[in-house]
């Protein structure tokens, strides 16, 4: 959400919800942990006040968020309107912002979205070490979220969605890089343990698994998931 522009991502969610009959569930997150030294500001964004900029996406989401929901955010031009009319950002999609979603890395972070009223993402990635079971874990941070929903007093059910990353071993280079780890690395077809240079792989390789992919995603209809 840091590089992001709220107002011009609201508009176009919005968009997208209208053009597929309000069928998208929008995942929001911070974003990854920066690589580059401030690389925010290579984007054109700020924020001399927090190196992590974690502040800055969180205000960004704000107002992407209020503007999901119909506030008028900004004033309109008195010649065309007249005097102390505001504007809000169009096209607007009622009931949008039941279908966003905060992609927590904590559970304090999941408290956070139960207050801004969003329904929350937990993946395999969380901050805290404590020693604990990253199952036990995950349920403590589902709980403080369901916890704080309560208490802000929403008037709808969220969702929580628990995500794992899949890791197709397709090659002797992804069975290197993703699949087995110590002892014997069995090889597939009786190939060498010498994984091929991927450049190397035939093309109609990556065509083919294109092909499925899309697919699997036109079979699919209900909802659209963008995260």
């Amino acid at each position: 959400m840091r590089y992001e522009n709220p107002l011009h991502l609201a508009e176009e969610v919005a968009a997208l919800d209208l053009l597929s009959d309000q069928r998208i569930a929008v995942g929001i997150s911070r974003g990854s942990p920066e690589p580059a030294l401030r690389g925010w500001e290579a984007f054109g964004y700020s924020d001399p006040s927090d190196a992590k900029a974690a502040n800055m996406a969180r205000e960004k989401f704000d107002r992407f968020l209020a503007a999901v929901r119909g506030h008028e955010l900004a004033p309109a031009d008195p010649a065309q309107f007249g005097p102390g009319v505001s504007l809000r950002v169009e096209p607007h999609s009622v009931g949008l912002d039941r279908r966003i979603w905060w992609g927590a890395g904590s559970a304090a972070t999941a408290e956070w979205a139960a207050e801004k009223g969003v329904n929350m993402m937990s993946s395999t990635l969380l901050t805290e070490a404590t020693g604990a079971a990253f199952a036990d874990l995950q349920r403590e941070q589902i709980e403080r979220y369901r916890t704080a929903w309560r208490a802000a007093g929403h008037d709808w059910a969220p969702r929580v969605s628990v995500s794992r990353s899949i890791f197709p071993i397709t090659s002797d280079i992804d069975d290197l890089y993703f699949g087995r780890r110590g002892g014997d690395r069995a090889t597939r077809s009786g190939s060498s343990t010498t994984p091929d240079p991927p450049s190397e792989r035939p093309m109609r390789e990556s065509r083919t698994n294109s092909s499925r992919l899309c697919g699997a995603m036109l079979r699919w209809k209900p909802p659209i998931r963008c995260f």
